[in-house]
């Protein structure tokens, strides 16, 4: 069921970047008509840095080639003009060699009995302009300008072993390079992308990339999400944009956060321990703190600290659901191991002075003390905020045993409207109950009684347990009285 649940969010969380993705080639095919302008390269390049990594994440290419060719159009528009030129011109030359390369491709694959088509295919502009950076050569010595992709027709269960029949076909007839052999057909791309990839040496002794997929396998790789969604049957609209931030890990793994987020709402998407000892990151080669809200596009690295740990305070720094649950749960057992500390350092303390003591006389102290729960206490010990001298004058203070003269007070029947009762103790709000076994009513002499497992009750002094609780547990009788509400 978790599995399933997962499967939905993610689903529509890709519905939803779909969404945004066409969205935003439809603004880009429209900028043209803003001229070179600065809103123009802003929009282009938060294109370039965030929503072509985005579609390519998803396996949306086609949207990502056109985002990206778009993007150096509005950002360095001679360079994209000598790309296009240069690719222009050599169109005869390029289509003649590709008619070269595939007749005995086709030949062989028909001998075999292979249903097919094969497609040659000039490579991106932005994909040529980037070889031409890394290679630091000219347009007409990048040996690959173009890729060949063969599409089969086979039935699913012999999808695999047509396409390294078919490979073994091709480098029969072309040397293949080892080291550009791209195997996406035993291990699939995160995205579902499936393709087997090779560079073999072809006519001319010019290098050429093969595409060897078949037909399911390229209409997944040319659409994406989208074609997941027709396999599955999905249908309906697409869900509208959200208010969400959508940022990158160092290796580009896509996260998506509330809007507002935080490096330490990111730190905590990562994983709850990396949360947990967030100390800061850094964006755009910047260290930023814990605090810092995050933009589209941005990419974060996390720095941890063993010595770090989550406080209270962290609650107001996140946004995210998640974040704060696992900071939530974390206090939590901070404060169950400060307790389990402070317990220990008493025992251990009272253990050297020789003190015998019961959890009644502990609750009792920690009441006196003016804590709401021993547990309280037990942390301010551990914390160092509570003198262990003046816990053991606490304890070993002597205690009277109230009398009904003492502590009886009787009001005025018509008064009892809106009537409190007052324990005589340095506790503010404390919480009592009435007990069954008197059933005291306003007006009634009453007294206080600090029991082990159901905090303090409340007793009329004729009660029949008086005198035995008089007897027994006069340490842990407190005063109290009726009084009016403020």
């Amino acid at each position: 069921m978790q599995r399933f649940l997962r499967l939905a969010y993610m689903e529509d969380s890709n519905k939803v970047l779909y969404s945004i993705l066409t969205e935003r080639l439809e603004l880009l095919r429209q900028l043209d008509a803003e001229g070179d302008s600065e809103k123009r390269r802003h929009i282009a390049r938060e294109t370039q840095n965030l929503h072509a990594p985005m579609a390519h994440r998803l396996g949306l290419y086609q949207i990502k080639t056109e985002m990206e060719d778009l993007a150096l159009k509005f950002l360095d528009y001679d360079t994209y003009k000598y790309i296009a030129h240069a690719l222009n011109a050599k169109k005869a030359e390029r289509e003649a060699y590709i008619a070269s390369f595939i007749a005995p491709l086709e030949e062989k694959l028909k001998a075999e009995g292979f249903k097919f088509t094969i497609k040659g295919r000039p490579k991106s502009i932005h994909s040529i302009y980037h070889k031409m950076q890394a290679q630091h050569c000219d347009v007409d010595h990048i040996y690959d300008l173009f890729a060949i992709r063969i599409i089969l027709d086979s039935p699913l269960e012999r999808e695999k072993s047509d396409c390294w029949q078919v490979y073994s076909l091709i480098t029969d007839i072309f040397p293949p390079n080892p080291k550009r052999l791209r195997d996406w057909l035993s291990v699939p791309k995160e995205n579902g992308y499936e393709s087997l990839h090779t560079t073999v040496l072809g006519p001319e002794k010019r290098w050429v990339e093969v595409q060897i997929r078949t037909r399911r396998m390229d209409e997944i790789a040319e659409q994406g999400v989208a074609a997941h969604w027709s396999y599955k049957g999905v249908k309906g609209s697409i869900v509208q944009r959200s208010g969400d931030v959508f940022v990158f890990t160092p290796t580009g793994d896509l996260r998506r956060l509330p809007e507002g987020a935080t490096v330490l709402d990111f730190a905590y998407s990562i994983h709850s321990e990396v949360g947990a000892h967030c100390v800061g990151g850094t964006i755009r080669n910047q260290n930023v703190s814990i605090r810092q809200k995050l933009q589209n596009g941005d990419q974060v690295a996390i720095t941890t600290s063993p010595n770090q740990h989550p406080n209270a305070d962290w609650l107001n720094i996140v946004v995210s659901t998640k974040a704060k649950n696992k900071i939530r749960q974390a206090l939590k057992e901070i404060e169950y191991k400060q307790a389990a500390e402070g317990k220990e350092i008493i025992e251990r303390r009272f253990k050297n002075w020789k003190l015998e003591y019961t959890e009644a006389d502990i609750t009792r102290m920690a009441l006196k003390l003016g804590y709401k729960e021993v547990s309280d206490m037990y942390q301010s010990v551990a914390n160092g905020k509570e003198d262990m001298q003046h816990l053991r004058d606490v304890l070993l203070m002597p205690e009277e045993t109230p009398t009904i003269r003492e502590h009886t007070e009787y009001v005025d029947r018509s008064e009892l409207k809106g009537l409190a009762i007052e324990v005589d103790m340095n506790v503010k709000n404390v919480d009592y109950n009435l007990s069954k076994c008197c059933n005291p009513q306003p007006g009634d002499p009453i007294f206080a009684f600090v029991s082990v497992l159901k905090g303090i009750r409340i007793h009329r002094i004729d009660c029949p347990n008086a005198a035995n609780i008089r007897e027994r547990y006069p340490y842990r009788m407190i005063p109290a009285k009726w009084a009016k509400k403020n």
